[in-house]
């Protein structure tokens, strides 16, 4: 079946872009994307009316959704958060897991590795090789020193194992980097007290990218750089939650101007309370509070983790630092796809359909995804 989306701006990679144009999709790929599609012949046409049509987003970090957690969900859950996800023009998406004990994270991968949900781009595991200085809400019984062994098992229970957050100055850790790079995972360094140079030495090592940079970690200080100064000078990756909450929009508005979108991505690290009234609830072994769609540790009044849309995201950046579209489509779907080596990311020719209709809100328009639409409020 082919499908039509026509009369839009067509963003193709966050940087080229028709003002008025049309994309053509097959089952689940990219056929056409045209300047002139007033002869194209298709099953089932889109009017966009004049909106942006732009490549799905990616979220890359999310521990969850609707009360649904990545640690602790059943298989088939997996299809209702995917669905869930689409509705803020999430059309894939990595499921973060916070730490476990060495056989409980055995048991949850098992379960990724039998996921056949076309969403899902694998799983993010979020230690367990953490600074425990930096553990935020992470179980500090579960985080442990590098281990070649336990990594191993978790390459061997899950091959769906994409990425992993490290913290770079702990024992044998720069050698596990590599390890992991070379095993294909993507090393990111996070929950650390790593100096600025020993970030730039894990990046020597092979680590990719920096995981929600400003939370749990070292930060800018003139004579004592750690993370967020490597970070900067790095040519690394860098995860931003632009929530208003998580990092004041001043310093959302110096990273970009630091950092540039060129090395920005933007993610949710939700957790699994998004789209839940405000309440208590449970997430990572401890109670959480929501007031206001903002989520705290009851008992310390610590950050954890956010109720934020990856659309609402983009909004909130291209406000708080005067950037475009195309900025946010680098950030929240093109630089995700080329990081984790993705068919993705782009409206182009033989590129997987995953594709939104989009207003200048980043309001929700249309959503087509392995060549189905999703969601149509045209």
């Amino acid at each position: 079946m082919k499908i039509l989306v026509e009369n839009g701006k067509v963003l193709i990679d966050g940087e080229k872009e028709i003002e008025n144009g049309a994309v053509l999709v097959e089952g689940n790929k990219i056929i056409g994307v045209y300047k002139d599609y007033q002869n194209i012949i298709a099953d089932q046409v889109i009017d966009a009316k004049g909106a942006y049509i732009i490549p799905g987003l990616i979220d890359t970090h999310t521990h969850g959704i609707h009360g649904y957690d990545f640690n602790t969900c059943q298989i088939e859950d997996i299809d209702t958060m995917s669905q869930a996800l689409l509705d803020e023009g999430v059309t894939c998406f990595m499921a973060s897991l916070t730490v476990e004990n060495h056989e409980d994270m055995l048991k949850i991968l098992d379960m990724y590795d039998n996921c056949g949900n076309a969403h899902l781009l694998g799983v993010h595991m979020e230690g367990p090789f953490l600074n425990k200085n930096n553990k935020a809400v992470m179980k500090e019984e579960g985080l442990i020193e590098p281990d070649f062994q336990k990594f191993d098992d978790y390459l061997n229970h899950c091959k769906k194992l994409k990425a992993m957050t490290i913290a770079p100055e702990l024992p044998q850790a720069l050698e596990l980097i590599t390890y992991g790079n070379n095993h294909g995972i993507v090393m990111n360094v996070g929950h650390s007290s790593a100096t600025a140079q020993q970030v730039l030495e894990a990046q020597a090592y092979g680590a990719k990218g920096i995981t929600h940079l400003y939370n749990a970690m070292s930060q800018h200080l003139h004579r004592g750089p750690g993370v967020v100064t490597g970070a900067i000078i790095s040519k690394l990756f860098c995860e931003l939650i632009v929530d208003g909450f998580h990092i004041h929009q001043d310093v959302v508005k110096a990273t970009y101007q630091a950092i540039g979108k060129e090395r920005l991505i933007l993610i949710s690290d939700a957790n699994p309370c998004k789209g839940l009234p405000d309440g208590l609830y449970q997430f990572s072994g401890k109670e959480i509070e929501i007031k206001n769609g903002k989520a705290r540790v009851k008992a310390t009044g610590r950050i954890a983790g956010s109720t934020l849309t990856l659309n609402q995201a983009c909004h909130n950046m291209m406000k708080i630092c005067g950037c475009c579209m195309n900025d946010v489509v680098f950030m929240a779907s093109t630089h995700p796809a080329q990081l984790y080596g993705l068919n993705k990311g782009k409206i182009e020719v033989g590129y997987d359909s995953d594709i939104l209709v989009v207003n200048d809100h980043f309001d929700i328009l249309a959503v087509m995804s392995q060549g189905e639409v999703k969601r149509n409020q045209l």
